[in-house]
């Protein structure tokens, strides 16, 4: 198959490795890495046509504002679909979308529903938290790792392996049309226990700091004058979990 993977992130990069391993033909569009040098963000047009398109161009959660949110996930999302003939589309969206008043995921749910809207045989993977080099969150716990302390986070999560994802993404090139897969870890885990983990694979110690929730609020709002993750909005990322009752992971890689 021909296909157009949309962002070179890790994801990107990863799922287009897997599909050329398999004998696909891969091109990556991206704004500065790429085979089409294109800012999703303007409309544009490539003269080509392909039978899938892998859409995973996004910012991560909480550290932009709503506005960057809407321009890259909703605007980029509606040019995507109407700058590349595609027979097909999955797109890369969050574990959430729709359900987390944030403009993170109000904005993802949006994308989707540009992409159900399109004509376009689809599918929507709603991943978790994904573990790996590449996501902005984890890299900047191991940033800060070698302070050995970080406020124990009691807001529950349920990371994937990136591997994981990479091969139900590979799954979805022709099956699981029309669906919305929301996919996780087997595991559980509290913001302050992943970071634990994360600062033990950076060779520190982990003292989690007792920080009652209402206090880190507090602190987002008097630091409202700085730039993201020191966002307002983000009390709200502190107080919802982001887990699965019904994991489709477990559907999807057969087990």
């Amino acid at each position: 198959m021909d296909v157009l993977i949309a962002g070179k992130g890790f994801i990107g990069k990863s799922i287009g490795e897997r599909l050329s391993s398999e004998g696909h033909t891969v091109k990556y569009l991206d704004r500065t890495d790429g085979d089409y040098h294109i800012d999703i963000c303007k409309e544009f047009g490539i003269d080509r046509s392909f039978d899938v398109i892998y859409h995973c161009i996004g910012l991560a959660p909480g550290f932009y504002t709503e506005r960057n949110y809407f321009k890259v996930h909703v605007e980029g999302t509606r040019n995507l679909i109407k700058g590349v003939d595609a027979d097909r589309i999955v797109y890369l969206s969050a574990l959430g979308a729709g359900e987390i008043d944030h403009s993170y995921f109000n904005t993802k749910k949006k994308a989707e529903e540009l992409i159900e809207d399109s004509g376009l045989d689809y599918t929507i993977v709603r991943p978790s938290t994904v573990l790996g080099h590449g996501n902005k969150m984890l890299d900047s716990m191991r940033d800060i790792a070698f302070t050995r302390i970080f406020p124990n986070i009691p807001t529950q999560m349920q990371p994937i392996e990136g591997d994981d994802l990479v091969e139900i993404l590979y799954r979805c090139l022709d099956d699981y049309s029309g669906e919305i897969l929301e996919v996780a870890g087997d595991e559980k885990v509290s913001v302050g226990e992943l970071a634990r983990d994360i600062y033990r694979e950076e060779g520190y110690s982990c003292h989690l700091v007792s920080f009652p929730v209402f206090m880190t609020e507090a602190g987002l709002l008097g630091l409202r004058f700085l730039p993201p993750p020191f966002l307002p909005e983000n009390r709200v990322l502190l107080k919802m979990d982001n887990t699965l009752e019904e994991n489709d992971a477990k559907r999807v890689l057969g087990e």
